[in-house]
């Protein structure tokens, strides 16, 4: 026993739980016998069934698997056995089983390792392998057979070499991981503190003779720095051996190959092939390739082929520091769409070398711009062949952007002569692997001895490649996740065609990039109805996409659309709260609408600290955007918007519209328009029936502000009718070297029809110079009021206006003329052509006020409750009408209990009942409600008998009509103060209310007694507005507060209508007031607010720091 530190003898007669039985897995040990715990198996209690041992030698037959069991804990398997088999094994938690090749049966006719039906979960590993080079060549070859395996946050590891005339198939799987699930540790030196969240690893991995095919399966990776293979000290292809990637489709948001300080090599007359594939890689970073190597080598008559793929990528397919093809081995990009700035990138200078008669064959082909740039779609990065190198390169039937290839240096950057080929002129050397090729009949390749497939590849094409049938339809619908708290959304399956999310609280930031939906030839949907979002990113990809978001809440990060949204596209965000402290609560950024699409921002409550609505680079070609019936403001009264809509260059052309309707919007710009905007072929830019407060901050106020250069032409219009202004102009262009110019039949600028609320501000104000009107254009200007007299429009407007009073009828500003039939002056009302819309015969319909929909779930109506539980974590189900604790310890920050009041069903009667409960540790008793007292059938809330350490109950916004809260009987001690978002504590508040509005709703705070350790402490606290309306009332009674400064500080309350507010019978032991007002206190409509009965050590009973109105 030298060298072991410790060892425990036992009698041969002996028993010894530590011998007889698996430890992790063993309830109780007695009289020699084990007692399993769940999971356990067998007398010793393993973690799986053993099979029985195989009875002979080597070479027998498969002795069974492992079947059904859910293993966690770590296990090596080998131990001399010839098999190791799993059938529908889970494999869970951060767990490593491993499969050691060099410890299996070296006499056996073949090994076998196979995996069936299994789950990887949690960060579980599985690793194959563990061969030196060396080794390998001793012992049998391998058959690694992986079906059918589903990976979540798990990684499967191949690591070293494989046995000569070896197999590894993984077919029908679905691989998905996460740089911050996966819990995959690099090996390679120097870079253990890396994270690529691969779902699949090769380390060092070598193909001797061997065949490795990857067919139809899924892989997935998401994470900055995600790689859905991690490849690590090198790859390597040798001996006639092959490798396939076939039928598959990979998602990654960076790489889909990733080789970690490691070279690619195919030698030996070996083919490595990525076929009939899909590839989306969504990073738009500079110098970073979907497939990423340091050395790749073709050599010793091998091939590479990219065949029957496409590639949506952004920087790169292929990046490497050096590309050598030698030996007479063969580089083939043939029939693939590839989108992407590069297809080749080599780093290093003259990196490409083609020797020895090796050839590249790019042939049927298309090219175009990626996710990286709109500017270039290339073969390869700047080269140039080396001295020694004579490429010899064949280009036939590619496409650029539509067109044929004509020069292959001009249009695909390729540094090297290219001999041109007529589509179907077909050469042995240009479609077929020649060294193997006996001769070509058509385009058809007759093989010589060793050659094998349509090409005549050096290699033998494996068996059982090729597609899955085509799924179900129903397989492809797209179907709605209800409920739950997600932070991230996984890529859908192949041929599901959208995205559905109901009732789903996001807890990060999302980003949607509709290239990764591979459902050509559909319309895709993204429908987010209800959610709560922290940020939400959609990326076009030039499909047709419908997206709705409705009747959801941002309150935080930014919602952003970006790129190209193809033709019928319709985007739909309604009736939605988005509540931003960032520049701007919507972006619309190098943003394009394909013809007959619509962007309708309707009914929704905007929030931003800049801009409400940002648009950057828009182009509305034959389509519309329509913004109406939103509330558009600054986040904070103190920080108004710079403007509610903001135009950063902008192109709206072939009958293209965009509409700002019915809005009601304060800032200091209502429309600002900088950069250059061209209206162009009937295009149409119309602001009307807005309500616009102006704020004067950098510069004077305007609805319509233009900083810009406006071109407007072929039958383009400006029109601003029927808006209410206060203090603000109408229009302001006061820069004249600022240019507005009118030209074209049919092109006008109307301003009719407005009406100025004060005289703080006159009708507009521009520069005479700014406006150019060339003839037939019209500019046509009348009928807007300031109080209750038509303003003057002297000075105003160049010579050209035309102007029209009140009582006149002018067709130019009663009709939109394109789509009138007739005008009746009489009545100053337009007949419209057929499919021309609205009073003015607008080119579009205006659509209804949204009506939020009827909830379509069934409720839930369980009445339990969770009882005598400590709970760390939790997650709520908002949709039912009963929510219950009694004796519950909720510990820790994580133990945050959040009721979205708002997302309850609140046309039935809701009950949350807390009792007898415990808070610690920061956790946070929350009630949330909305922008707006919402209507419901009664909201009753009861916490009593409650312990609280170092925690806070909260209520936040306007919480429903009808809400019936009591707090009372609470033991509270505040050690620490406990941080909410945004920066905020609580000030060791027992009770914090945040912008709370209670209607026809009351608050019971009573038999409270808190202890606070912290300097400034407030007992109960109010940020914001506390408002009290509509019979409402609170009442804070027989508490008892030690060591507080203020028993209730409050920044701004307002109590109206009959509502009351009340601090009785309260004791402090000391402080400074019972009552701190910060700014103002209204009282007001018959309402009564009473502070009578409080006792304590306190400098005074109220302290008011502002006015207080009292009526």
């Amino acid at each position: 026993m030298a060298g072991l530190p410790s060892v425990s003898v036992v009698p041969c007669d002996g028993c010894a739980a530590a011998l007889a039985c698996f430890d992790a897995l063993t309830a109780s040990f007695s009289n020699c016998v084990c007692s399993c715990r769940d999971g356990g198996v067998g007398d010793a209690c393993l973690p799986f069934d053993v099979p029985s041992a195989r009875a002979g030698g080597g070479g027998g037959d498969s002795p069974g698997c492992v079947s059904d069991v859910t293993l966690t804990e770590s296990v090596t398997v080998g131990g001399g056995r010839a098999t190791a088999c799993f059938d529908s094994v889970v494999f869970s938690g951060p767990i490593t089983v491993a499969v050691e090749l060099r410890s299996m049966d070296a006499f056996a006719d073949a090994l076998n390792v196979t995996l069936r039906h299994c789950v990887l979960a949690g960060g579980a590993q599985l690793r194959i392998g563990g061969l030196s080079e060396s080794t390998a060549r001793l012992m049998p070859h391998a058959l690694v057979n992986m079906t059918n395996v589903t990976s979540v946050e798990g990684t499967i590891v191949l690591h070293g070499a494989m046995p000569p005339n070896s197999s590894v198939l993984l077919a029908n799987s679905t691989l998905r991981a996460t740089v911050g699930g996966s819990q995959y540790v690099p090996t390679t030196r120097g870079h253990a503190r890396s994270r690529y969240g691969p779902a699949l690893v090769l380390d060092g991995v070598r193909l001797l003779s061997t065949r490795f095919v990857m067919t139809r399966s899924t892989v997935v990776c998401g994470g900055g720095s995600c790689a859905a293979i991690l490849l690590e000290r090198g790859l390597c292809a040798n001996l006639s051996s092959v490798f396939y990637m076939d039928n598959c489709v990979v998602n990654a948001q960076t790489h889909v190959m990733y080789a970690l300080a490691s070279d690619l090599r195919v030698s030996g007359g070996s083919v490595f092939s990525i076929e009939n594939s899909s590839w989306v890689a969504s990073s738009i970073n500079i110098y970073k390739g979907a497939c990423e190597f340091g050395d790749v080598a073709v050599d010793g008559g091998s091939v590479l082929q990219i065949v029957s793929s496409t590639f949506r990528l952004g920087f790169a397919m292929l990046m490497a520091n050096t590309l050598t093809v030698a030996d007479g081995s063969w580089l083939v990009h043939r029939n693939n769409e590839f989108r992407t700035a590069y297809v080749v990138y080599v780093a290093k200078e003259n990196g490409v070398a083609f020797r020895d008669q090796s050839v590249w064959s790019i042939i049927d082909n298309k090219f175009n711009y990626g996710l990286y740039l709109s500017t270039i779609a290339y073969m390869t990065s700047n080269w140039s062949p080396p001295s020694d190198s004579r490429p010899i390169i064949y280009g036939m039937c590619n496409e650029i952007r539509g067109s044929p290839v004509t020069d292959y240096g001009v249009d695909l950057n390729i540094g090297a002569p290219v001999m041109l080929l007529d589509c179907g002129a077909c050469t042995v050397d240009a479609v077929c692997f020649a060294a193997r090729t006996s001769s070509i009949s058509g385009c058809e390749c007759v093989c010589a001895a060793g050659g094998y497939g349509g090409t005549c590849l050096p290699a033998a094409v494996p068996d059982g490649l090729g597609p899955l049938p085509l799924p179900d339809a129903k397989e492809t619908e797209v179907r709605c996740v209800h409920g739950g708290r997600i932070s991230s959304v996984d890529y859908t399956d192949p041929g599901v065609h959208g995205l559905c999310l109901v009732n789903v609280t996001f807890t990060a930031a999302i980003v949607l990039d509709l290239w990764s939906f591979n459902a050509s030839q559909h319309t895709l949907n993204i429908t987010l109805l209800q959610c709560v979002l922290v940020g939400l990113s959609i990326k076009g990809s030039g499909a047709c996409v419908h997206v709705n978001v409705a009747f959801s809440m941002l309150d935080s990060g930014e919602l952003e659309f970006e790129g190209d949204f193809g033709v019928s596209s319709q985007i739909l965000v309604a009736g939605s709260t988005l509540l931003l402290t960032s520049s701007h609560a919507i972006q619309f950024q190098r943003f394009s609408l394909g013809a007959n699409s619509s962007l309708l921002l309707l009914d929704n409550l905007i929030e931003g600290e800049i801009y409400a609505v940002r648009l950057f680079f828009v182009v509305v070609d034959g389509s519309g955007v329509i913004v109406k019936g939103n509330t558009l403001r600054g986040v904070e009264e103190e920080f108004p918007l710079e403007s509610a809509v903001f135009f950063e260059s902008a192109i709206l052309k072939n009958d293209g519209y965009i509409d700002v309707e019915n809005n009601t919007m304060s800032a200091v710009s209502g429309i600002y328009f900088y950069g250059d905007i061209i209206v162009s072929s009937a295009g149409l830019l119309r602001v009307a029936d807005c309500t616009f407060d102006g704020i004067t901050l950098f510069f004077e106020p305007a609805l319509v502000r233009l900083d810009s250069l406006v071109a407007l032409e072929g039958g383009a219009q400006l029109r601003v009718e029927g808006n209410k202004v206060s203090a603000a102009l109408v229009m302001g262009m006061p820069k004249s070297f600022y240019k507005m110019r009118l030209l074209g039949s049919g092109t006008a600028v109307v301003l009719a029809h407005n009406r100025l609320v004060d005289d703080s501000c006159p009708f507009a104000k521009m520069a005479l110079s700014n406006m150019i009107v060339t003839s037939p254009a019209r500019l046509v200007v009348g009928c807007s009021l300031q109080g209750d007299e038509e303003v003057s429009y002297d000075g105003v407007f160049p010579e050209e206006v035309e102007v029209f009073s009140c009582g006149t009828c002018n067709d130019d500003a009663a009709c939109y003329i394109p789509g009138t039939e007739s005008v009746d002056r009489g009545s100053c009302s337009c007949s419209c052509k057929d499919g021309w819309h609205g009073a003015s015969c607008i080119p579009f319909e205006v659509p209804d006020t949204v009506v939020p929909p009827v909830a379509e779930r069934a409720v839930d109506g369980d009445t339990g409750c969770v009882v005598d539980q400590t709970l760390s974590s939790l997650t709520l189900n908002m949709w039912k009408t009963h929510h219950c604790y009694v004796g519950v310890t909720f510990s820790g920050v994580g133990a945050a209990l959040n009721f979205l009041l708002n997302r309850m069903p609140l046309h039935l009667p809701i009950n949350i009942t807390l009792t007898g409960c415990t808070f610690r540790g920061g956790a946070v008793l929350q009630f949330v409600g909305g922008a707006e007292a919402s209507k419901s059938s009664g909201v009753l809330i009861r916490v009593s008998q409650t312990v609280m350490r170092s925690s806070v109950v909260v209520f936040a916004l306007a919480l429903p009509q009808h809400s019936d809260i009591a707090v009372t009987e609470v033991d509270a001690v505040q050690s620490s103060a406990v941080q909410l978002l945004e920066s905020v504590n609580n000030m060791w508040s027992v009770m914090m209310l945040s912008d709370v509005v209670l209607s026809a709703s009351s608050l019971l705070v009573s038999n409270v007694k808190a202890r606070a350790s912290g300097y400034g402490a407030f007992s109960l606290y109010s940020t914001g507005t506390l408002t009290l309306v509509r019979g409402s009332s609170l009442y804070a009674r027989y508490c008892s507060f030690d060591n507080y400064t203020h028993l209730l500080h409050v920044n701004i309350l307002s109590v109206s209508v009959h509502s009351v507010f009340a601090l009785l019978n309260n004791t402090m032991s000391s402080g400074t007031s019972f009552l701190y007002q910060k700014q103002i206190f209204s009282v007001s409509d018959h309402s009564v607010l009473r502070v009578v009965g409080n006792s304590g050590s306190v400098s005074n009973a109220i302290c008011a720091y502002n006015f207080w109105i009292i009526q």
